[in-house]
């Protein structure tokens, strides 16, 4: 079983009369020797881990279990304080550091989660779930889409189906269709969206929301507030049936069917693998290869792994530690072919503080450029990990060993972090 800050939880129920899993609440029946979700931050904070602490305020790295649930397979973080757990069966878990519409809770239950912490069921059926900067979008089971919150600077009410796109608690339906197949959004300025709709073979990308950067895939920077086919050229919509895409900061990466690479968007970073730092005005294939099956992007950085199990990289800067130039075309990190996912993390717009999470082989491993005293370390500074080097997640956090396999991790910005990010864990 899991043990946090070198204590066994498998025989806690409770501390100080809380239940663990929920700070005395039970929102989640709470089950000794199955596994939990935590967070690491910085330093102490009352929200959104109110009531859900673990064990030790004055260990250096403060980790908080928010509940013992299993079957995590996708967490997120909402920039106004909304966390959220994906299971396997479908139900979408939300906690809560404020009161209000943003986390599609009801309203006794957002008022739970703000005060004493743990996390509530939010919605049920549930395939796929990202944040926009004021709520949630998921895809259901069913092929529906979903939105909670308050949703007016990516769709109009009439694209969300009438009446208000602000929702004071609960969720709403985008139209009536039943053919939505991927979502990802970008949960800050510039509000943007794009998704994948349409039947087996015919899966389309659509975009919608603020045109800064191309993002939109329409040639120009003008906002949208309806979902609309993404382009390869001017007045021409991309035809590609499509399996995956992701976006960050209007920088746009997504996955052919058939295994092909596209990039649009913004690219002053070189993070779209063409080769230069001029911004992509339409959807456009990477290089020749048809062996694509993940991609992940960020303002700094984009990523693409192989069937292969060989991750890319793409990024016009250095500093990574895993970068293997910055040449701005996707290029292998080392030689190494059990890659499985990738998590990146970057404290701030303007500075060079970069930390990338990978799971390869099963275990996850991190690549950092250095860590603050105070931070996951404890009280002494630590140097950034070596060139083109992994080092195993517990060699970061030292003094608070993790044990069991991590499933799942998700790195998050908290106000109390400098220049290492707070993280979610799922743990079995």
């Amino acid at each position: 079983m899991s043990k946090i800050l070198g204590v066994d939880t498998s025989t806690i129920d409770n501390i100080s009369g809380l239940g663990t899993g929920s700070g005395g609440i039970t929102p989640v029946p709470a089950t000794t020797d199955t596994g939990i979700v935590m967070c690491n931050a910085n330093s102490p904070v009352s929200k959104p881990f109110s009531g859900a602490e673990l064990l030790d305020y004055a260990n250096p790295a403060h980790m908080f279990q928010l509940s013992d649930m299993t079957g995590v397979v996708h967490m997120t973080y909402n920039p106004s304080y909304f966390y959220g757990a994906l299971k396997s069966n479908g139900e979408f878990y939300v906690g809560s550091a404020q009161a209000g519409y943003l986390s599609g809770l009801s309203t006794s239950n957002q008022s739970n989660a703000q005060n004493n912490g743990g996390l509530f069921l939010s919605l049920s059926g549930v395939a796929k779930v990202v944040t926009h900067v004021q709520g949630f979008l998921a895809i259901k089971t069913n092929g529906t889409l979903w939105w909670s919150g308050q949703i007016g600077n990516i769709l109009n009410s009439a694209a969300v189906g009438g009446g208000s796109t602000q929702i004071n608690n609960g969720w709403g339906q985008v139209g009536s269709d039943t053919d939505w197949h991927d979502i990802d959004s970008y949960s800050g300025y510039p509000y943007q969206a794009i998704a994948i709709k349409g039947a087996a073979g015919s899966r389309y990308l659509y975009a919608s929301g603020y045109g800064t950067g191309y993002a939109l895939g329409q040639g120009n920077t003008s906002s949208l507030k309806v979902w609309t086919r993404v382009k390869s050229s001017s007045g021409t919509d991309l035809n590609e049936s499509m399996s995956m895409c992701k976006i960050s900061y209007a920088s746009c990466l997504a996955i052919s069917d058939s295994g092909k690479l596209f990039s649009w968007g913004e690219n002053g970073y070189g993070v779209l693998g063409q080769g230069n730092t001029t911004d992509v005005q339409y959807a456009t294939q990477v290089g020749t290869a048809t062996n694509w099956d993940n991609c992940w992007v960020n303002r700094f950085a984009g990523f693409a792994k192989n069937t292969s199990g060989e991750m890319y990289m793409s990024t016009s800067r250095s500093g990574w530690r895993i970068e293997p130039n910055t040449n701005k075309v996707f290029t292998q990190i080392g030689t190494d072919t059990d890659y499985q996912d990738i998590r990146i993390y970057t404290q701030s717009q303007n500075t060079m503080d970069y930390t990338v999470f990978a799971k390869k082989g099963g275990s996850w491993y991190v690549s950092h450029d250095g860590i603050a005293a105070g931070m996951w370390q404890g009280s002494t500074a630590v140097s950034g990990t070596t060139q083109g080097a992994w080092v195993a997640i517990n060699d970061v956090l030292t003094q608070n060993d993790i044990t069991g396999t991590i499933d799942y991790l998700h790195p998050y910005y908290s106000p109390s972090s400098a220049s290492f990010p707070s993280v979610m864990f799922a743990l079995s």
